[in-house]
């Protein structure tokens, strides 16, 4: 247990603080640690010491995505971490050879390429990112406390700190104070009734519902080869609304996710997941783990619905206070945004700091508003894949079919198309603008091409 002090804030020491060790936390303090001279961060967990999922993160437990661009991102705010995680066990794998992925009724080309993953699990990467943060001179972490509210001025203009209380008694509140206070406290996040109650108006949210339910079990990896390292299989057709994962990770481990949508969620006794994964549109994962050796129990975890919470539509923010990661927007996990979008704030953190000069005055509201930029293509491309359910509800936008249309048919030419595979890939990987999969060398084949390959729907050896 951390030791809590009160650290007062004064012109000579400059003083930021972080409600949360999530992703978006440790990566927003440690872009924090280059612009204040003391940065800490409050966590309601006690940290493990040792790569392990914890009760903070639920969905730590299942398949995680990192994409290439924030692969890219985190490697520049931490030189050498990714030789530390495959020293650790993490792959380096390929998008375009080693993912195996049945999508839209066909299996994507699979051919060499220069795009480079990682595959590792999501407490593996927290760790060595936490013991990066940890290390850093002027960070601090204070784990086991809970965040009770904010203090302002007399006014409420201004954020001044946060009240925090030790949560194994729970009885003594103290007062930490700061010029920055962000909140990275996730889904749960408190910061609609803190400022509720200084006199702001309430929140906007839009909400696209998708009831996500997902069961994750990890299993010892077999000594016999498979022509893939990542494997995924989509809802072909699409009333099947079941989705697998099966992806290499460190020690020798496979971990298997299966989640589906609107209610038909995998079960946790093994009889019933087995029998979900084989109900799958293809049978390649359940042909994969049946006699596998299982390694953990299944771990349950539920999603309902994406939000945004539009801070950015507020006509004015109190000084001293920013939202980012799931406290600002949430995304349906299956499509593995959520540690991307993560490092993209954190980018988006670092420049508006460094354009910033030290002059924090009116920094919040227009940090929300790039924040609302930076989440905008991600937010549409998922709730666009999400609109293909009737039941899913949310303001659907327009011309949603004819994208949905044009992007399936996409989906089909990578079945056979290179140019049309690696491109889908490096937009996946946020490497390139979703517009690029409109360059005419692909729209001329993708318009043309009405149904997948009738090879391409065939079982998979």
């Amino acid at each position: 247990m951390s030791t809590i002090e009160t650290v007062p804030s004064t012109p000579e020491k400059r003083h930021a603080l972080v409600i949360g060790a999530s992703m978006g936390g440790l990566l927003a303090a440690r872009v924090l640690s280059d612009y204040f001279e003391q940065v800490t961060i409050i966590e309601r967990d006690d940290l493990p010491t040792v790569p392990e999922a914890r009760k903070g993160v639920p969905q730590g437990n299942h398949v995680h995505l990192l994409m290439i661009k924030g692969a890219d991102i985190i490697s520049d705010l931490f030189p050498g971490l990714f030789d530390e995680l495959q020293a650790d066990g993490s792959l380096e794998v390929s998008p375009t050879q080693d993912f195996h992925w049945f999508h839209f009724g066909c299996w994507k080309q699979q051919f060499p390429g220069e795009l480079r993953a990682h595959s590792q699990s999501r407490p593996l990467l927290e760790y060595h990112i936490r013991r990066r943060v940890s290390n850093l001179g002027n960070v601090r972490i204070l784990d086991g406390c809970e965040v009770r509210g904010l203090q302002s001025t007399d006014d409420s203009t201004a954020i001044t700190g946060v009240r925090i209380v030790q949560r194994d008694n729970g009885q003594t509140e103290e007062c930490l104070e700061a010029q920055l206070v962000i909140d990275a406290s996730g889904r749960g996040s408190q910061t609609p009734r803190w400022l509720g109650e200084l006199g702001y108006p309430a929140i906007e949210e839009t909400t696209v519902k998708v009831d996500v339910g997902y069961a994750t079990r990890l299993y010892r990896r077999p000594e016999k080869n498979h022509a893939w390292k990542m494997l995924g299989i989509y809802p072909w057709p699409l009333e099947r609304k079941r989705v697998g994962y099966c992806f290499s990770l460190e020690d020798n481990m496979w971990i298997v996710t299966l989640s589906g949508y609107h209610g038909d969620h995998p079960p946790a006794d093994e009889a019933g997941y087995l029998e979900f994964a084989r109900n799958l549109a293809q049978p390649d994962i359940y042909e994969a783990i049946k006699d596998a050796e299982p390694l953990s129990p299944i771990a349950i975890h539920k999603f309902p619905a994406n939000r945004h919470r539009h801070y950015e539509r507020l006509s004015r923010l109190p000084e001293g206070l920013i939202v980012l990661g799931d406290a600002f927007c949430s995304l349906n996990p299956v499509y593995g945004q959520g540690m991307t979008l993560a490092a993209l704030e954190a980018a988006t953190l670092r420049d508006s700091l460094s354009r910033a000069h030290g002059d924090l005055a009116g920094f919040p509201l227009s940090f929300q508003k790039k924040l609302a930029r930076v989440i905008q293509i991600p937010w549409m491309l998922t709730t666009s894949e999400d609109f293909r359910y009737p039941e899913t509800e949310g303001k659907r936008p327009f011309g949603l079919p004819v994208l949905q249309a044009y992007t399936q048919r996409v989906s089909w030419l990578t079945a056979k198309d290179p140019l049309a595979t690696k491109t889908f890939y490096e937009v996946l990987n946020m490497l390139g603008s979703p517009l690029e999969l409109f360059d005419l060398r692909i729209l001329r084949r993708a318009v043309v091409l009405q149904a997948p390959p009738a090879s391409a729907t065939t079982l998979s050896s």
